[in-house]
Order: C-alpha cells, then sequence, then structure tokens
C-alpha cells in the first residue's frame, strides 16, 4: 500500500487524532507524511503522562524568555565556557545559536529529514504488515491494539530527530556548541562528523573539558541519538525568596541601613540621703 493512497484513506486519518494526547495535534496536522506522522504519534504515545510538561514553548512563552533573569543566566553561563574553550584552544572558538527553537521550525525539518524518513518508512511496512487488509487497506483497526503497538515497536535505527515538540531545544534546555576557526564552522552539529572530526581531532573531549571546568548547568553530551555538540542546560532552582527578590528594584533590594539604635538614657547619680537632726525632746 503506498503512502499517498494510505493518506486519503478516511479511516487510517481518524485514528491519528483519537489517538494524539494533547498537545500533540497540531503538530501531527501539520505532517502530510503517513509514516512521519505515524512515528511522530509514537513518540507522543510513548512519552505518557510527561508530554505536557516536556512539550515546546509556545511564541508567547519563547518572547518572554528573552531577556529574563534565566536567559541572562544561561547567556553568562555559555560566555563562560566559550571564554574557557577560546583560552585553552588559540585560534579556536565556540559557534552557539541560542534562540530557542519553535515549534514550525521543528515540523519543518521532521517533514525533511532523511533519518526521519528511514525509520518512518520501516516503522509503515511494519504497520501494514500488522494492521494492513486484504485489499491494502486498513482494516478496522482496534485504537487501543495500534496505541499498545506502537508503544512496543522498536526501530532497527532511531532518528536522529527528536518528534516535533519534544525537543529540549524548544524549552532553551539543550544547546548545541559548534567549533569554529576564523569565521568558519569545522566541527559542526552534523553527524557525518561525528568519526572523521569530532572524535579524530578530540574536539569532543576539548568541549567536555571546558563544559566541567565553566558550564556547571551543563550535563552531556548527548548519547542517543550521539551528538558529541548537544549539551543539556538544567540550572539549579533559585529560592523562593531570592526569585521575589531579583523582580525587585535595586533599592527595594538591598535597603538602605537602618538607623541607629538609642542608647538609654544614663540614669543620673541619685544624692547620698543625710540624716536630718531629730528634734531634741521638750521636758516640762
Amino acid at each position: 500500500m503506498t503512502s499517498s493512497v494510505r493518506a486519503e484513506n478516511a479511516a487510517f486519518s481518524a485514528l491519528i487524532p483519537a489517538l494524539a494526547p494533547p498537545p500533540s495535534n497540531q503538530a501531527l496536522a501539520e505532517i502530510p507524511d503517513p509514516g512521519r506522522k505515524l512515528l511522530a504519534l509514537r513518540s507522543y504515545i510513548r512519552m505518557g503522562t510527561r508530554l505536557a510538561s516536556r512539550w515546546s514553548w509556545t511564541d508567547a512563552e519563547i518572547a518572554a524568555f528573552q531577556g529574563s533573569p534565566e536567559q541572562l543566566a544561561l547567556q553568562a553561563e555559555i560566555d563562560a565556557v566559550s571564554a574557557h574553550f577560546a583560552d585553552a584552544n588559540p585560534g579556536y572558538e565556540i559557534y552557539v545559536h541560542a534562540t530557542v527553537r519553535s515549534l514550525d521550525t521543528q515540523i519543518k525539518r521532521w517533514n525533511a529529514n532523511d533519518s526521519v524518513g528511514t525509520a518512518a518508512a520501516e516503522l509503515l511496512a511494519a504497520f501494514e504488515d500488522r494492521f494492513g487488509s486484504e485489499d491494502g487497506q486498513p482494516g478496522a483497526i482496534d485504537p487501543a491494539a495500534l496505541k499498545t503497538w506502537l508503544t512496543r515497536f522498536k526501530l532497527s535505527r532511531r532518528p536522529n530527530l527528536a518528534a516535533p515538540g519534544l525537543t529540549l531545544h524548544g524549552r532553551a534546555s539543550a544547546i548545541d556548541f559548534q567549533i569554529m576557526k576564523d569565521g568558519r564552522i569545522v566541527a559542526g552539529a552534523n553527524s557525518k562528523q561525528i568519526d572523521t572530526v569530532w572524535r579524530a581531532e578530540k574536539w569532543d573531549e576539548k568541549l567536555k573539558a571546558s563544559m566541567d571546568a565553566a558550564g556547571p548547568s551543563f550535563t552531556g553530551p548527548l548519547t542517543s541519538p550521539d551528538e558529541p555538540w548537544h549539551y543539556n542546560y538544567k540550572p539549579k532552582p533559585v529560592a523562593k525568596e531570592d526569585a521575589v527578590a531579583s523582580t525587585l528594584p535595586e533599592a527595594v533590594r538591598t535597603p538602605a541601613d537602618p538607623p541607629p539604635v538609642a542608647s538609654p538614657p544614663v540614669p543620673l547619680p541619685i544624692p547620698a540621703q543625710v540624716p536630718l537632726p531629730l528634734p531634741r525632746p521638750r521636758y516640762p
């Protein structure tokens, strides 16, 4: 059964939104290829109750992040790692594109990525074998059975992209660090360079050294899939009182010295009591 035939099949199309956990419905609607759509749905189902908390920020949330104390803290740590790397590797520098990755961008990449296409074709073929009918159209598929099958199905090779909405790049919680020399990327976020550049020239070790020295909130690199340039960012939580204080004007956060406390009055000395002479008795 071809993708075009399946895409036109109402029964198959109805299954997707019926199984899509919120808020993934909109993203799935923007993935036209059935195999890629099914592959994304598999990720959303497997994410379970964590889906909503992992979902990428909205445009409004991304705008609110810009210039916030959290964004400035992230940038300060990136700058510290970059400075350490430049000192340790003269002539080379780190390039970071720290912009939060929007959901639209993630969907576009998902719809065009080759590794996603390969995994989608494998999943779609397995789906046809498991749920296809004799006439080449999917029969009456039990949504619960499909959900269980998608949850348990294992790909022979994972795509190198997270399903749209699930990447930590969509929440400013992951950063890709690339190596640059003379304005040119020499070790980029490219899976084809992992063995030939990143490991052959030991950029993975050199970047890790700078992370350990100057990036306390970064963990990594990512190992599944293998991305030596990818580090997750998880700063220590700010205490509630500190978070409130950071939003206040400086004059409020740092009050003036309190007025000196007046010393208690020094008691005046009490003069000694001089005994008065007793009246002399008068006799008759």
